[in-house]
């Protein structure tokens, strides 16, 4: 996420992209965390799962889910009935709104678009914690278009995928 975030400013092509990030995003605090590393949009297939009875049995793709979430098997698929499931998805959508929302005003800000880096810290050992900003530095819109004004491995990243050729 951060990658990508980072390339697309460094190239002056971020306005130009919507960032939509997916994948173990299933708290208020993961949401934030990845709107303050460059996300326009979360998806949360798996917090939703969870709210509907997925019990991670690991059987999804054998028809055989015990929940009957993912099965096509009539005697499993009872034991899913989506208008009682449906209201656990809500309730469980909303709170998780409402306590990113409460973690971005706690911050002191309005719009979890304009939740920086530098506001999550990150334990890197036992003993020590860092910012995300410290870990990831803020790449300035440009950047790689001024030599050495963006962090070295982000400028070989660029300048190599600048080589690429699409067929």
């Amino acid at each position: 996420l951060t990658l990508v975030h980072d390339m697309l400013v460094g190239a002056n092509l971020r306005q130009e992209v919507s960032v939509i990030c997916s994948g173990r995003i299933i708290s208020a605090f993961d949401m934030v965390r990845a709107f303050a590393l460059g996300a326009d949009v979360c998806n949360s297939a798996r917090a939703m799962m969870l709210a509907l009875g997925c019990i991670q049995a690991l059987k999804c793709d054998t028809n055989r889910c015990p929940t009957g979430i993912t099965t096509q098997d009539e005697s499993l698929m009872q034991g899913l009935v989506p208008r009682e499931k449906s209201y656990y998805v809500q309730n469980f959508h909303e709170r998780t709104m409402e306590s990113a929302m409460e973690l971005v005003g706690a911050a002191g800000f309005d719009d979890p678009g304009k939740f920086p880096r530098s506001a999550i810290c990150r334990r890197v050992s036992n003993e020590k914690s860092m910012r995300l900003d410290e870990l990831y530095p803020v790449v300035k819109p440009g950047a790689f278009f001024t030599p050495g004004a963006a962090p070295a491995k982000l400028e070989q990243t660029y300048a190599a995928g600048a080589n690429l050729t699409v067929v």
